[in-house]
C-alpha cells in the first residue's frame, strides 16, 4: 500500500505522538509499504514538507511542550496523496483538517487517530480537574474533525471507552503506539551519580497532567529520602516550578532531555520507574521503562490507562495521593529481592507491544477503512452553524440554472456586481487579464476551461467575459465556501453533481444549452490548489462535453507576478494575471482534445515562470 501520514511535527521526537508516527513510519516501510509524511520543518526522503505556523501565546506554551503547529498548504497535499491508498491523519489541528478535506476532493480513504486527550490541553490552562470542560472538549473534537471519519485508531482501551462514553459512533481500533525493540534489558555501566543511590525515574512531559509533583512530594515523605535520587527525562512548562520544589532533597533531581541511546541506557539503570500521570492515552514511556526491565509505581487515574500494565497492587498507587506514592516507594526499597525478581516478569510484558507488531494490527486496520470507503464513502457531516448560513444550499433545484428566468438574474447580478469585484480584485490581488480579443472569435456557444488556483479565481473568470454571460461549473466543496459560494452563486456557479443519475442529466442539459449558445466554464483540475505554479493533471468531462456538443474550448490561464510599487508592502500574495487563449475547435477524439489544450496552458504558464 501507498499510506499517507500527516502529523504536524515529524523532524523532532521530542513528543509521544512524533515519536509514534516515525515508528510507525519506519515499520511500515520495512513491511513493504510506500510511506508519505506530510509535516512541518525540512525536507527529506519521502516527506512533503510544509512550514510551521506561528499562533501568538499558544505557540510559545506548545514549544515548551516540545509541540509546533504547521500550515496547510494544499498544492503540498495534492502532491504528497496522489496515487495513495489510504490517508492517516494524527492530530486534530488546521493541518489535518484541511488535509482530511483535500484527501475528501482526491476521494481518497482516510482514517483519523486519538493521540490527544482534552486533558492535555485542559491541564495547561489550569482547568484539568473541571469535568464539564474536558467534556465539552471531547463533543467539539468530534465535531470538528472525527466525525469525518468511519476508522478511529485508538491506542488504549481506556481511551476507547472515553470515546464511547462522549457519544463516538466510530468503528474504534485499539492498538498499542507500539515499543522501539531497542528497548530491552541491556547491561550498562552505572554512572557515577547514581553510585550507592536508589534511582527513581520518570519520562515524559514536565506539564500538569503528569504530575511530576507527586513524586517529589512522595520523596520528601519517604523514610529512605536521603538514598533516593530523582531523574526526571523530558521537557516542559513546568521545568522551573519542579526545579524549585526539588531544592530540599538530599540528592539534587536531575532534568534532562534525552537521545533514545541516553534514555535506554537510564532505564537500565533505574531501580523504581514511577509514571504519576492523572491523564494519560497510553503512556508509551512506561511501557519502553518496563521493556528495559524497570519495576513501575503507576498512577491508578481513571483517565489514564497505563495502570492497566501494573502486573499487581504493589505497582499501583492512588492518583493524586503523595503519601500513598512514598509508601509503595518504601516498599520497594524495603524488599530488594522481591524487587529484582519482577524485572524480568515486566520486560517479558513488551513483547506483544513491540512496534511491528503493532505495525500488523494497522495494516489490518488500513485494509478494513479501504473496504469500507469502497462500501459506505466517508461519512456525511453537519457543519458548523457560521457555515450554514453564509453558504449557499445545494439541491437539485437550484443547481440547473438554465431556465430563462435565471439566466436573466444571472445577467443582472453580474451587472451589478462585477464593477465591485472588479475593482476588489484589481486592488487587491493585482487582477490582469491579457488575450481579451480572442474572445471576439466565439460566434456560438463554447466551453471555456481554466487552471484552479485561487478563491476567486471563478469570479475572475466572470469578469475576464463580462459583459458576456457565464455558467461556472465546480466541485461542491468549492461550492460550499463560506460567503464566496454566494458571490459564485449569483455570477453563476452551479456544482457538479456527485450522482452518476444526476450527473448523466447534468451533461445532458450542458450539451442543450451549449447548443443554444450558452458558455460554460469547467475546471478540469477539479481540486482547488492555491497559488499553485504548476499545471496538474486534467479530468475530461469538459471536453467530453465539448466534443459532443461541437463547440470550441477556450483556454485560460491563471499565473502569478510579484507585487509591485507601494502594494507590495501590503501583502505577500502575489498578483493575479488571466491569460485567454485562442479558441480551440474539437478535433478527434475527446482526450486528444484535452491533450491539445493542456500542452496550450503549459505553454503559458511556462512563459510567465
Amino acid at each position: 500500500m501507498t499510506i499517507v501520514l500527516v502529523i504536524d511535527q515529524f523532524d523532532d521526537g521530542n513528543n509521544g505522538t512524533t515519536v509514534t508516527a516515525r515508528r510507525y513510519a519506519q515499520a511500515l516501510r520495512r513491511l513493504g509499504h510506500t510511506v508519505r509524511v506530510v509535516a512541518g520543518g525540512g525536507d527529506a526522503p519521502d516527506k512533503y514538507a510544509v512550514k510551521y505556523r506561528y499562533i501568538p501565546i499558544v505557540s510559545e506554551i506548545s514549544a515548551t511542550q516540545g509541540m509546533r503547529y504547521a500550515r496547510p498548504n494544499d498544492a503540498t497535499f495534492i502532491e504528497a496523496f496522489k496515487g495513495a491508498d489510504i490517508v492517516h491523519f494524527f492530530i486534530p489541528f488546521s493541518l489535518c483538517r484541511r488535509g482530511e478535506k483535500i484527501a475528501r476532493q482526491m476521494k481518497i480513504p482516510t482514517i483519523g487517530a486519538f493521540h490527544m486527550q482534552p486533558e492535555n490541553i485542559t491541564y495547561t490552562a489550569g482547568l484539568g480537574h473541571v469535568k464539564w470542560v474536558n467534556d465539552l472538549l471531547y463533543h467539539a473534537l468530534n465535531r470538528l474533525f472525527y466525525n469525518r471519519f468511519y476508522h478511529l485508531h485508538c491506542p488504549s482501551e481506556m481511551i476507547a471507552r472515553q470515546l464511547r462514553e462522549h457519544g463516538y459512533t466510530q468503528k474504534l481500533h485499539v492498538i498499542s503506539n507500539g515499543v522501539d525493540p531497542v528497548f530491552r534489558p541491556t547491561p550498562s555501566p552505572r554512572p557515577d551519580w547514581a553510585q550507592g543511590k536508589f534511582v527513581i525515574g520518570m519520562v515524559g512531559r514536565l506539564s500538569g497532567e503528569k504530575r511530576q509533583d507527586l513524586i517529589i512530594k512522595a520523596v520528601k515523605k519517604s523514610k529512605y529520602r536521603d538514598r533516593i535520587q530523582l531523574v526526571f527525562a523530558g521537557k516542559g512548562p513546568k521545568e522551573a516550578t519542579y526545579r524549585r520544589m526539588a531544592r530540599g532533597l538530599a540528592n539534587p533531581s536531575r532534568f534532562e532531555f534525552l537521545s533514545q541511546a541516553e534514555l535506554v541506557s537510564l532505564l537500565n539503570n533505574l531501580d523504581l520507574y514511577i509514571h504519576a500521570s492523572d491523564a494519560e492515552i497510553e503512556g508509551i514511556s512506561a511501557l519502553e521503562a518496563l521493556a528495559c526491565g524497570a519495576v513501575p509505581v503507576i498512577s491508578n487515574s481513571p483517565r489514564s490507562a497505563t495502570h492497566t500494565f501494573a502486573l499487581d497492587e504493589r505497582s499501583i498507587f492512588q492518583a493524586g495521593d503523595a503519601a500513598d506514592l512514598a509508601r509503595k516507594i518504601d516498599y520497594w526499597i524495603e524488599h530488594p529481592q522481591e524487587l529484582a525478581g519482577m524485572k524480568a516478569q515486566y520486560a517479558a510484558t513488551a513483547d506483544d507491544n513491540h512496534v511491528l507488531d503493532c505495525v500488523r494490527r494497522a495494516e489490518d486496520m488500513y485494509r478494513q477503512a479501504i473496504e469500507d470507503f469502497k462500501k459506505l464513502g466517508y461519512p456525511s457531516h453537519k457543519p458548523s452553524l457560521l457555515a450554514r448560513l453564509t453558504t449557499p444550499r445545494i439541491t437539485e433545484k437550484n443547481n440547473f440554472p438554465f431556465s430563462r428566468f435565471k439566466k436573466i438574474r444571472v445577467s443582472l447580478c453580474q451587472l451589478i456586481i462585477a464593477p465591485i469585484l472588479l475593482v476588489y480584485n484589481r486592488l487587491f490581488h493585482g487582477f490582469r487579464v491579457e488575450g481579451r480579443k480572442n474572445l471576439r472569435q466565439l460566434r456560438g456557444g463554447a466551453v471555456i476551461v481554466s487552471n484552479h488556483v485561487h478563491y476567486m479565481d471563478g469570479c475572475m473568470v466572470a469578469l475576464a467575459l463580462f459583459p458576456k454571460r457565464v455558467t461556472i461549473v465546480s466541485m461542491q466543496e468549492n461550492f460550499q465556501l463560506p460567503v464566496i459560494g454566494y458571490l459564485l452563486r449569483l455570477l453563476g456557479l452551479i456544482a457538479l453533481p456527485k450522482e452518476p443519475a444526476a450527473l448523466v442529466d447534468f451533461m445532458r442539459l450542458a450539451k442543450q444549452e451549449l447548443n443554444r449558445g450558452e458558455i460554460i466554464h469547467f475546471y478540469p483540475e477539479g481540486i482547488l490548489s492555491p497559488y499553485c505554479r504548476e499545471l496538474r493533471d486534467f479530468h475530461g468531462g469538459a471536453f467530453f462535453t465539448a466534443r459532443q456538443a461541437g463547440v470550441p474550448v477556450v483556454p485560460l490561464t491563471l499565473t502569478f507576478r510579484k507585487r509591485t510599487g507601494i502594494r507590495k508592502f501590503f501583502g505577500k500574495r502575489p498578483f493575479v494575471t488571466l491569460s485567454i487563449g485562442a479558441p480551440m475547435q474539437p478535433s478527434g477524439n475527446y482526450k486528444q482534445l484535452m491533450g491539445e489544450v493542456y500542452d496550450r496552458m503549459e505553454e503559458t504558464v511556462e512563459s510567465f515562470a
